[in-house]
């Protein structure tokens, strides 16, 4: 997965990383404890990404801004 493939709000929550050719899942969402959140075909990334990641405009690092 490429940078332009992470969809744009969520690129400063997740890192892309590239598959070896031929492996299966398609996509694996990787928490930072190491741990397989979600693994799946590219069609299911926008919804694991809203699961384990939030709302695209949700932010709760310091000095970002927070959905009500």
């Amino acid at each position: 997965m490429s940078d332009q493939e992470v969809p744009a709000p969520y690129r400063d929550r997740v890192r892309p990383a590239r598959p070896l050719a031929g492996t299966r899942p398609e996509a694996t969402l990787i928490r930072p404890d190491g741990y397989v959140a979600w693994a799946g075909d590219r069609d299911g990334i926008p919804a694991a990404l809203l699961k384990w990641c939030g709302p695209a405009d949700h932010h709760t690092l310091e000095g970002h801004r927070a959905s009500a």
